[in-house]
């Protein structure tokens, strides 16, 4: 049931390619490309039950050229709410959680539940941001009998410090220099 799009080259690399186009002839930054949507309007309780529960969206990041065509990914989710965007891909490949329109600290992932005022440490530690405007933190969860640790490498090995907690023996262990050095 529903829409089935098969295509009939039976060849290798041969994927089907679903196209969503504008009309739009001047490209914006924040205009919205192409959007996928999900929706249950026949819901018979109404109201939030009908409106967009989930949708994708590629959204132009600046004015479109004949040099640019920046745009990122939104993914949006509802609760109690129409969607709106909870995640997002720039096209630098910078990925936000919270952080949307686009993460907006850092190069990698930033994971935001409110805005910090601040910005991400001088560039040399800015490939994962956990922001938040109170208290924010880190959890990391493992076995009763296993250890919780942050591994530090380099090209010469992939150990070479590490912060590690061990739950069986309750205690907290720094490692420099492949050794031991404070428990």
């Amino acid at each position: 049931s529903g829409l089935l799009l098969k295509h009939t080259a039976t060849a290798d690399d041969k994927p089907i390619n679903l196209v969503l186009q504008t009309g739009e002839t001047d490209m914006a930054a924040d205009d919205v490309i192409g959007k996928i949507s999900w929706q249950a309007p026949d819901e018979g309780t109404g109201t939030d039950a009908i409106l967009v529960s989930a949708a994708i969206q590629a959204v132009a990041e600046g004015d479109f050229s004949s040099s640019s065509n920046a745009t990122r990914l939104e993914f949006m989710t509802g609760s109690s709410e129409a969607a709106t965007s909870q995640m997002s891909i720039s096209s630098g490949g910078i990925v936000g959680i919270g952080a949307v329109p686009t993460g907006d600290l850092g190069v990698g992932l930033h994971i935001k539940t409110a805005d910090s005022g601040q910005s991400a440490a001088q560039g040399d530690a800015d490939e994962l941001v956990i922001e938040g405007s109170g208290s924010a933190g880190l959890t990391i969860l493992s076995g009763t009998s296993s250890e919780g640790s942050i591994h530090f490498g380099d090209s010469g090995a992939s150990d070479q410090a590490q912060i590690m907690y061990n739950h069986n023996g309750d205690y907290m262990m720094f490692r420099a220099n492949n050794g031991e050095r404070m428990r």
